[in-house]
């Protein structure tokens, strides 16, 4: 083998080493891009998770209570913009600055069914106060603790919010809640229904989400 061929070879061969350690660290760089890319948007969905969460928690919390109760409910204020979308079994907050997909969602699922009263919807009644008058004008009597209904209604009463619940769970899927700003205040009630009988009292306790302000 003549002289000059040993160092084509030589060439040819560090030529080939020298292109497969730059494709090596080129795929090592686009490897920790995409790495950090989607650890970023993992990140952002987390927080977006953890937003829905906590408000999850809180009206499970409400759910608890013994006692009538309403509670304002104040979303965190962020550094980028979010929409929190609020339906009788989910709630679900979104967020428009992600690097693989714009849009993010972190949703969490509410264990109890409140009802939930958007403002701009003409229902018959959107918070604690308006649901006791309306059994007041249904009923003639209110519900609250010292003006029960009778219980030989109280089946009644039951019928109208287990059907009050499905049919609203129903337009709230295809329209949900939103909350296009996080300083908008939300309001969270444990209301309870109060029904006589033979030697005292039962009653019925139900959470009611709504933006109306008294």
């Amino acid at each position: 083998m003549s002289k000059s061929l040993l160092l084509d070879n030589r060439g040819i061969i560090s030529w080939l080493l020298s292109q497969i350690a730059l494709l090596l660290a080129a795929g090592i760089l686009i490897g920790a891009i995409a790495g950090l890319t989607f650890y970023n948007d993992w990140q952002k969905q987390a927080e977006a998770k953890a937003i829905a969460s906590h408000f999850a928690s809180f009206v499970e919390t409400m759910d608890l209570k013994e006692f009538p109760e309403k509670m304002t409910y104040l979303f965190p204020e962020k550094s980028y913009y979010y929409k929190v979308k609020i339906s009788t079994d989910y709630v679900s907050v979104t967020r428009e600055d992600g690097t693989i997909k714009n849009k993010i969602i972190g949703r969490e699922e509410l264990l109890i069914q409140p009802y939930i009263r958007p403002i701009e919807r003409k229902w018959s009644w959107n918070d604690s106060k308006e649901l006791h008058d309306f059994l007041m004008d249904k009923y003639a009597h209110s519900g609250y603790i010292d003006d029960p209904i009778p219980m030989d209604e109280k089946s009644d009463v039951l019928e109208y919010l287990k059907n009050e619940s499905s049919d609203k769970s129903k337009e709230l899927a295809k329209e949900p809640l939103i909350m296009e700003k996080p300083n908008e205040p939300l309001f969270i009630e444990k209301a309870f229904i109060y029904f006589k009988k033979d030697g005292g009292l039962d009653r019925e306790g139900i959470v009611i989400i709504h933006q109306k302000e008294e």
